[in-house]
């Protein structure tokens, strides 16, 4: 790598990851490689730019400068390329997307293939995964989770709002019954998402003493699970009762392969679908395009 404007792009990777090493996994160089540029930088101008410590990387005053300016050149040279790609007609490159394993398997990837068709000089790194994807140190493009985002930092755009059920298999239920009421639940074997503590409490609604109030039930089984899909496969198998969303299982129930329990007293429980991505303004072509694309196909 060579070049003012590769140096600077090294610099400002290593400050947006936080470290030499994080920012060579980013640009797939060797971390002495990644060092070798900040102190060739640092040469030229006569100054440090950053504190180095074997645990954290501090910028200098002049460094912060540096930082800022840079990622303005950056995002100036960016623009000015996406903007003659764009008046030529032309949108491609590399798309990188992260989704979450239920909604990737069941809504995205039905529609890649037409999505490359229209949009073919686009190469698409389609990743599934139910961890939480660090955009800028992951170098990931658009990310589709489901649930609550919790960051409000971050750019997103609502894909969906799917409506979740209680379910399990007729030969489940065969074996051990259906829950009347919510609490019934204590009594059977209820799979769980072990890195969410949120889906280890069902919401319902139920009716005390004459008050409708929302109960949010603790509930417990021999069997937690990373993922959403392993979930539903699961509770295919008989295994327990699961918690998941339409977009997930509604072909399951329509062909009665799964059967829902305690209707009566969901409260209207929902799961949010969004669309999160990067910073950028204005955005590549390429991630316009696939984010509309998604939001004409999916949403409703």
């Amino acid at each position: 790598m060579s070049g003012r404007i590769s140096e600077i792009e090294v610099f400002v990777k290593v400050v947006e990851t936080g470290s030499f090493t994080a920012a060579a996994d980013a640009l797939r160089l060797s971390p002495s490689a990644i060092s070798k540029i900040v102190a060739r930088i640092e040469a030229r101008l006569g100054l440090p730019l950053a504190i180095r410590s074997t645990r954290k990387l501090r910028l200098t005053v002049e460094g912060e400068d540096y930082f800022a300016r840079g990622k303005q050149i950056l995002q100036d040279i960016s623009s000015l390329e996406r903007g003659v790609r764009e008046s030529a007609g032309q949108i491609g490159g590399t798309l990188r997307v992260s989704c979450n394993v239920p909604f990737g398997i069941h809504r995205v990837a039905p529609l890649v293939a037409g999505f490359l068709e229209t949009f073919p000089d686009i190469a698409l790194e389609f990743s599934l995964a139910d961890t939480t994807a660090d955009l800028i140190r992951e170098g990931v493009d658009v990310a589709i989770r489901t649930g609550v985002l919790t960051d409000s930092t971050i750019r997103f755009r609502r894909l969906a709002s799917s409506p979740r059920h209680v379910v399990a298999s007729p030969a489940y239920l065969e074996r051990h019954g259906v829950p009347i009421e919510p609490r019934d639940l204590l009594e059977h074997n209820c799979l769980t998402l072990g890195f969410s503590r949120s889906y280890g409490k069902w919401p319902f609604r139920v009716d005390q003493d004459g008050v409708v109030t929302q109960l949010d039930l603790a509930v417990k089984g021999n069997l937690s699970l990373d993922n959403g899909e392993s979930l539903r496969r699961f509770a295919l198998d008989g295994v327990g009762l699961a918690r998941l969303s339409d977009f997930h299982i509604g072909h399951d129930l329509k062909a009665g392969r799964l059967a829902s329990v305690l209707e009566t007293f969901n409260p209207g429980d929902r799961e949010p679908v969004s669309i999160i991505y990067a910073d950028q303004s204005p955005l590549a072509p390429r991630i316009r395009v696939f984010i509309d694309y998604l939001i004409q196909h999916i949403a409703p």
